[in-house]
């Protein structure tokens, strides 16, 4: 590979590199600040009208927010599905219609970084039944 002396190359091809270079730190910089969050599965099948557990997983704090992804497929007319942080409800939302449903929170202010909580997702149908699977989670 030949080397480039700073006579070599014209200030147009400079700026490109320059904004190539910009380009990928902001990249590396949004990888960086999101953090996958992989969850045990308790149970698929929710019924009932209490809040049953999905999913669950402990992890450190590093961040401020939590979203997950979770697939609902209904057998009955609604699905409450809730995020939780250390027994707080952090998201929650109504799913009407079999889908894919997203739940942010952010986590609670006593939970100190670095210590390790417990966050679950927990479903309940009042009427019916339903499928419940979580598609991703990200910690912020």
């Amino acid at each position: 590979m030949a080397k480039n002396n700073a006579g070599d190359l014209s200030r147009a091809h400079l700026a490109t590199l320059v904004r190539d270079l910009q380009a990928r730190v902001k990249s590396l910089e949004l990888q960086i600040g999101v953090r996958a969050v992989t969850f045990v599965t308790d149970t698929t099948s929710a019924s009932g009208t209490t809040y049953a557990r999905m999913a669950w997983s402990s992890l450190p704090r590093s961040g401020s927010t939590l979203t997950v992804d979770v697939s609902v497929t209904l057998s009955g007319a609604s699905c409450d599905v809730q995020l939780r942080a250390d027994g707080t409800q952090i998201g929650v939302a109504t799913v009407t219609t079999s889908g894919t449903v997203t739940l942010t929170g952010f986590l609670p202010p006593a939970w100190e970084f670095g210590s390790r909580k417990v966050v679950d997702v927990q479903a309940r149908v009042p009427s019916g039944s339903a499928t419940v699977a979580l598609v991703g989670a990200w910690h912020r």
